[in-house]
């Protein structure tokens, strides 16, 4: 999440009758409609399906203006009164199905919560409800009587709004998150044509709530990205997301850095304006900034509520950032959309690259970089894709108070980092390769607890030959104590960790000849602190 405040049914007969079902696999997808089981004559049903969408901002959403969307790239099966699919479709970017059933047959149209492609690209998405043992969301259309010439059904699936809340189905929600995934894998093929997007599992429930607990309960404390999973909010009247479009385009967001890139991102609260670790700033920045390129909307929003009647919104733009910096997730976001879009009304900002450079780097360089992602990483490494870009890079960078980026650790070990030098998190280690330290390495909790600026510090260091070597940290306190090893040669490899209750922790280990990373401090119990760090 951006932002950390992330938070009986009624039996209606209609038209369209939504309810939750487990659906098979095994869709084949063909350019043409697949029957199934259909011998002797047959008939067309075409139709298109649409869903309500209900917009959003700082405002709350607004039922006012509920429009309908096409729900494109879904699964459409059409079912015999038995309930069983005579043939199975796929919807194109207009919402439009077609496929031909027997003739003189009764017949239901059931639109999937699903996402498939098995052509050229391939993809899979499911939107289903943690809370009823994942089953799949569906929505149908009434069963009625083909006769012997061709049908139009079009499906509309409703929000279940009636003016003052929630009185049926929330049919829609499903279909809104899927049609928000749906155009964010659209800007990543509009970058690489041929890239397939491996399974994701969409949960989403009325039950998901704010709270952290049972996830078969709806426990799910905050729309969030983790175990190659989304968690989406779904409780009425203190926070929904599904028609949050840039919430859920920013959680996508971190999908594709687990799937495509990397991220260090330690997770965590956070908010915009905090000082933050750098790997949690570069990560949240980019699901934001994210957002703002897949839906070409750099104002995000995020309602919550009382009936959804509130929220917030920042133009990823234009914000007013506190605490500009490295460090911050609203200057991060702030320097990733800079690059992205046209800039033609920022006189600092000259460059228009689009997805597809970013794209490159994401995919590439950063995947394998050999420092923690951060902003120091990404922008040394676009630069080097695109020299000619350098002193327009450098520019866009600087409007955000950093001083010009020369290499993945932020240059010259931060004698640059001019804005919270003190702060800069990245410490090298003196000496020979059998008896290096660094001594007087600050820990700080001034800007909060347990990721932000200061809770934590990285030493850098060298082993020149290879052999058996005793890593020792003494705290200037008695608290507790974490180290983290890592090897960054030739890309970041996470070796070994170790936290102690007390002011010492010790790591024996064989080194081979190689450069390496300590990540030094405890994540649940950070505190300010000094540290002597040896190597022998």
């Amino acid at each position: 999440m951006p932002f950390n405040v992330k938070y009986n049914i009624y039996i209606v007969f209609s038209l369209l009758i939504f309810f939750l079902s487990a659906c098979g696999e095994g869709i084949n997808e063909t350019k043409t409609p697949q029957n199934q089981d259909n011998k002797g004559p047959v008939v067309e049903i075409s139709g298109t399906v649409t869903y309500d969408f209900v917009p959003g901002s700082a405002r709350g959403l607004d039922y006012d203006n509920i429009s309908r969307k096409p729900v494109r790239g879904t699964v459409v099966q059409l079912l015999n009164k038995e309930g069983r699919p005579v043939a199975t479709t796929i919807t194109d970017n207009n919402g439009r199905y077609s496929a031909t059933v027997p003739e003189n047959t009764d017949i239901k149209v059931r639109v999937l919560a699903k996402l498939y492609k098995n052509y050229q690209q391939n993809w899979h998405v499911q939107v289903v409800d943690n809370t009823r043992g994942d089953a799949l969301y569906v929505s149908d259309g009434s069963l009625a009587h083909i006769g012997t010439s061709s049908q139009i059904r079009n499906l509309n699936i409703p929000s279940g709004w009636d003016g003052d809340s929630y009185s049926s189905k929330r049919a829609a929600a499903p279909f809104a998150m899927l049609d928000t995934i749906y155009t964010c894998m659209q800007l990543v093929l509009s970058a690489d044509p041929t890239i397939s997007f491996p399974f994701l599992k969409v949960n989403w429930s009325v039950n998901n709530v704010a709270a952290s607990g049972s996830i078969s309960l709806g426990q799910i404390g905050t729309s969030s990205y983790y175990g190659g999973q989304l968690y989406i909010l779904g409780d009425a009247d203190h926070d929904t997301d599904e028609y949050d479009d840039h919430v859920i385009a920013h959680e996508w967001g971190h999908y594709y850095e687990d799937i495509f890139s990397r991220s260090d991102s330690i997770g965590g609260s956070h908010g915009f304006g905090q000082m933050l670790d750098i790997r949690l700033a570069f990560g949240e920045g980019w699901g934001n900034a994210f957002s703002a390129m897949a839906l070409n909307d750099p104002v995000y929003y995020d309602t919550s509520g009382s009936q959804q009647s509130r929220g917030f919104s920042v133009n990823i733009d234009r914000s007013s950032i506190r605490n500009p910096g490295w460090f911050n997730e609203s200057s991060i976001q702030g320097i990733l959309y800079d690059l992205y879009d046209s800039g033609t009304d920022e006189s600092f900002d000259t460059l228009s690259l689009g997805f597809g450079p970013i794209h490159q780097v994401m995919t590439g360089a950063e995947k394998n970089v050999g420092a923690f992602t951060s902003i120091f990483s990404f922008i040394t490494l676009l630069k080097k894709a695109r020299p000619d870009d350098a002193t327009a890079i450098d520019t866009i960078v600087r409007h955000e108070s950093i001083a010009r980026i020369t290499d993945i650790f932020g240059g010259l070990d931060g004698a640059k980092r001019t804005n919270h030098k003190n702060s800069y998190p990245y410490t090298k280690t003196t000496g020979s390769s059998h008896n290096q330290s660094a001594r007087g390495v600050s820990t700080s909790i001034s800007y909060g607890t347990p990721n932000k600026l200061g809770n934590r510090r990285y030493i850098r260091f060298k082993i020149n030959t290879n052999g058996n070597y005793t890593i020792t940290v003494n705290g200037s306190n008695r608290d507790s104590l974490g180290i983290t090893l890592y090897q960054i040669t030739p890309s970041l490899k996470y070796i070994v960790g170790k936290t102690s209750s007390s002011s010492q922790v010790r790591i024996e280990h064989f080194f081979k000849r190689g450069s390496y990373l300590i990540d030094l401090g405890h994540y649940y119990n950070p505190s300010s602190g000094t540290y002597n760090i040896t190597i022998r």
